[in-house]
């Protein structure tokens, strides 16, 4: 008697472990769906001063981060920072690696969901174009930004070309994965509507990053 109430015992613990163990997991999943979605709606730069810069590219190194991860670590430090958000340095490196994880996604789910191909031939003639375009417009003397840009360059070691080239082509690409991709969600999602495919695309994205974490 004793064994068999030891035994229902032993069962029952290790029911409830496993419902708890579950119930982690599900809020685990929900509170990164959450990040990726807060992530994606960070505003845009607000007014940068100098000050800004050498705090964002200061903090930058004293996580001692390079390439891609101290770029997008330095925009999203400006961001807050030019919208007057506190965040320490830590969670600013956690958004960025969330919007560069959800970025690389969205390309590679267009890619092997939906066999969505960019010639790179064509894209790089659309950056080279397109960039020095953009390029012309921010350096141009009559633009009031044009120093501060110029100086954000400088402390992140690029040169003009460079620093508008880094900035600016995952922008370009995914604006030519986009012509070719939303004509197939239209019809996957049943609808026409620019806001509504954009926005299951995005929520098709962040649930394809969950369930690769779990």
């Amino acid at each position: 008697m004793l064994l068999k109430k030891g035994l229902l015992l032993c069962m029952a613990v290790l029911f409830l472990s496993a419902c708890s163990t579950n119930l982690n997991a599900a809020e685990e999943k929900e509170e990164l769906r959450q990040k990726l979605i807060e992530v994606n709606r960070t505003g845009a730069i607000g007014e940068i001063g100098k000050a800004h810069i050498d705090e964002a590219v200061s903090a930058a190194s004293q996580l001692e981060l390079e390439g891609k991860d101290r770029d997008r670590f330095v925009l999203y430090h400006l961001i807050y920072a030019t919208n007057d958000i506190e965040m320490d340095k830590e969670d600013v490196y956690e958004n960025s690696q969330l919007r560069l994880q959800y970025e690389e996604t969205w390309k590679d789910l267009a890619v092997e969901r939906y066999g969505i191909q960019v010639e790179e031939e064509r894209l790089q003639e659309i950056i080279e174009k397109d960039a020095t375009a953009l390029k012309d417009d921010v350096f141009s003397p009559d633009n009031p930004e044009r120093d501060t840009q110029l100086y954000l360059a400088e402390e992140l070691g690029y040169s003009v070309d460079e620093y508008v080239y880094q900035f600016t082509a995952p922008i370009f690409e995914q604006r030519e994965i986009r012509e070719n991709l939303y004509p197939l969600l239209e019809e996957e999602y049943g609808t026409r509507a620019d806001h509504e495919v954009s926005h299951q695309y995005q929520m098709e994205v962040i649930d394809e990053i969950v369930e690769a974490q779990f």
